[in-house]
């Protein structure tokens, strides 16, 4: 009896040594791989893997799609007021004003130029234009000018049209922010516009080159 006393007690004690041992073991892993944050456990991963990239937008895919399809596109523009711009002609400390235009570009080719509205900040241009579009990947940029007579005209902010954007044969109202690229948090005034994209057919494209020669 006596003899059987002393081994519990021996594996008892084997027992309390092998969990001291585990606890110490598990308290240096911890320590080397630093601290868990947010309730995480330590053996689990934290990092996000580098090669992991969200889908594109689906919607933008299918109108990139579709756009495809056709060989090119007529635009129509009727570029209606400016609104706020930026005063380039100082009259005094507290005033001033412009002689806006508008210049509407794409890759690098002017398809349009407005008249001049003088001495006005919040210009009334009401005109509007159709002009062919080959490429709709290519974004329409409108640039704003303050007209000086025998000087070089003051550059008065620029924004973009996203042709992907619009939805084919239908007028959309739009409201164009000006940024200066060297001034991006100056607010420079803003463009308004409505717009109409309309897919045409080949024979169209054809027609359309034979009229320019």
């Amino acid at each position: 009896m006596k003899k059987l006393k002393t081994a519990v007690r021996k594996w008892r004690r084997m027992r309390l040594f092998r969990k001291r041992d585990d606890l110490s073991a598990a308290r240096q892993l911890s320590a080397d791989q630093g601290p868990s944050t947010s309730g995480t456990p330590a053996h689990i991963p934290r990092h996000v893997p580098t090669d992991l990239q969200l889908e594109p937008d689906e919607g933008q895919k299918l109108r990139e799609q579709h756009l495809r399809q056709f060989a090119f596109f007529q635009l129509r523009i009727h570029l209606k007021r400016g609104q706020n711009l930026v005063a380039m002609d100082k009259n005094g400390l507290l005033s001033g004003t412009s002689d806006p235009y508008v210049k509407f570009k794409a890759g690098g080719r002017l398809l349009h130029k407005s008249r001049i509205v003088y001495r006005d900040l919040n210009p009334v241009w009401d005109e509007c234009f159709t002009v062919p579009i080959e490429d709709p990947f290519v974004p329409v940029q409108l640039k704003v000018f303050d007209y000086d007579w025998g000087l070089q005209d003051d550059f008065m902010g620029s924004c973009y049209l996203d042709l992907t954007a619009l939805e084919l044969g239908r007028t959309q109202d739009l409201v164009l922010c000006l940024r200066d690229p060297n001034k991006p948090s100056l607010d420079m005034g803003e463009i308004v516009l409505n717009v109409t994209l309309w897919p045409k057919s080949q024979e169209d494209k054809e027609q359309v080159g034979a009229n320019r020669n």
